[in-house]
């Protein structure tokens, strides 16, 4: 594949470009309809210090930040599960998104704000469960439709407050057991009775705009 100076000397100023300088420039770029292939991602994780959990002054290790690039359909189940090279802290998802597969980040050390763009049709079983997170707040956008079993299930999360958007029509059950929520809002008629959420919690029905 032929490099940006390569390309931009086919186009320099007097030059004719040829029907195959056009077709090289072309190829060397990602059509936003074409499927991408993870072996061609080259993601680069942005490395966050951690610290012991008894002593704030002791570094431990690191995480990772993981930040996917725009294109980026679908995140497959599995693919960042926790494993010792790949220990993620913070995520930040593309608005090209479409679906977050059965336990993609299984297990993971998250922290801070967790959100899921709207363009996210689908979260699948699992695909955030994790009893060593420290989620302190998840923020669903509207436009999520579905959100399958134990999706959200982070018992060890600080968070109190969860919006359900309007968007969303099936919670499925354990979806949301996070032991700490206290209050949670959510679109009239939408049942969330099998999702997990302590019976302590305050629940508030919305009307949907139409």
């Amino acid at each position: 594949m032929k490099t940006k100076e390569e390309l931009k000397l086919y186009f320099e100023n007097g030059d004719i470009p040829k029907q195959e300088n056009f077709w090289e420039w072309q190829d060397s770029y990602w059509h936003k309809d074409e499927k991408i292939d993870k072996a061609h991602l080259n993601f680069a994780p942005y490395p966050e210090f951690i610290y012991s959990p008894t002593d704030s002054t002791e570094i431990t290790g690191l995480d990772f930040i993981m930040v996917f690039p725009e294109g980026v359909k679908t995140i497959g189940g599995f693919q960042f599960a926790v494993a010792y090279q790949n220990r993620i802290s913070k995520i930040k998802f593309p608005t090209s998104l479409e679906r977050i597969k059965s336990r993609a980040f299984n297990g993971q050390y998250l922290k801070g704000t967790l959100t899921i763009p709207g363009s996210c049709k689908t979260v699948e079983s699992y695909a955030f469960a994790s009893a060593v997170a420290s989620v302190s707040k998840l923020i669903l956008e509207n436009g999520i439709e579905t959100i399958e079993e134990g999706a959200f299930q982070l018992s060890g999360s600080p968070i109190t407050f969860l919006e359900i958007p309007d968007s969303v029509r099936f919670v499925g059950k354990n979806a949301f057991a996070i032991s700490s929520l206290q209050t949670v809002a959510k679109p009239i008629g939408l049942d969330i009775s099998n999702a997990g959420i302590p019976a302590t919690a305050i629940i508030l029905d919305r009307i949907t705009e139409e």
